[in-house]
């Protein structure tokens, strides 16, 4: 597997994706509706929820790597939002499958699980969270990554198609360790849980990476996340202040250790975190 498609190559992640493949001797073809300023590898401009430009971008590839999607809850329209990133995944997991391609690689996020915009309305029933744990989204972007994995998750167990779907945490670039870490929360002020989390973009990148290399069958979904929290504060101190009193605790969480399991990404794909904002 050598010639990989990249959806979605001009983002920051796609960007860094298509650095990291290139590095380790992919031939990269990145697409997306918006040009990069600069070229590292072949570019295809191109609508993915346009089912006949899809397959034209996938034909010759051996995998493709999909992160082009609307990139979050509140940039556009619910509607477009669920309608941009449900279409382009359903034509681009389709195109794979008919095309004969060996392996499809999808950006998933943490939002599925509940990001909301009241601080206190979403919490898991237990931590860290891991792959078993309840999909609930409350908005049109989560509920578009949700339905995105059922996308590959049927496309494999009718094609046979390998599918790793990659809940990728909110990533941070090199620049955006400045911010970090955040201001630990006082008195009653909340934050909400899926924010807690987050993936150096580096991390990010050479997850999809490994995921391309991965010897998987089926569809399967893992987290990728960082070893800890964005906060310089215990992790279990913040459970403690702000968390309901019924969420159960299903490991020590030393320090600032991350309220995201990424023991089956570990696995399956034989992902490590190298970056932190503490290093």
């Amino acid at each position: 597997m050598k010639r990989v498609v990249v959806t979605g190559g001009t983002g920051r992640l796609g960007q860094s994706v298509i650095a990291e493949l290139l590095d380790n001797d992919y031939s990269v073809v990145s697409v997306d509706q918006v040009r990069p300023g600069k070229l590292a590898c072949p570019f295809l401009t191109a609508d993915l929820t346009d089912a006949g430009s899809t397959f034209n971008c996938l034909e010759g590839a051996d995998a493709v790597v999909h992160l082009g999607a609307i990139p979050g809850p509140q940039s556009h329209p619910a509607s477009e939002t669920f309608r941009n990133n449900v279409l382009s995944t359903f034509n681009v997991a389709e195109a794979a499958a008919a095309l004969g391609l060996s392996r499809l690689v999808f950006a998933s996020s943490v939002f599925p699980l509940g990001w909301v915009e009241q601080p206190d309305r979403y919490w898991p029933k237990y931590v860290p969270v891991d792959e078993a744990h309840p999909l609930t989204p409350f908005e049109a972007y989560g509920l578009s990554k949700q339905v995105g994995e059922d996308i590959c998750g049927a496309t494999s167990r009718r094609t046979g198609l390998p599918c790793i779907s990659l809940r990728i945490m909110n990533v941070i670039q090199l620049d955006g360790y400045s911010a970090l870490p955040w201001p630990t929360p006082t008195g009653n002020q909340q934050v909400r849980f899926v924010l807690w989390p987050y993936v150096d973009v580096r991390d990010a990148a050479r997850a999809c990476r490994l995921a391309l290399a991965a010897n998987t069958v089926g569809h399967e979904s893992v987290y990728i996340a960082a070893r800890d929290i964005r906060f310089d504060c215990p992790t279990r101190d913040m459970l403690q202040q702000f968390a309901p009193s019924d969420i159960e605790v299903r490991a020590p969480l030393e320090g600032r250790d991350s309220v995201i399991s990424i023991e089956k990404a570990r696995m399956m794909i034989g992902y490590e975190p190298q970056f932190s904002w503490q290093n």
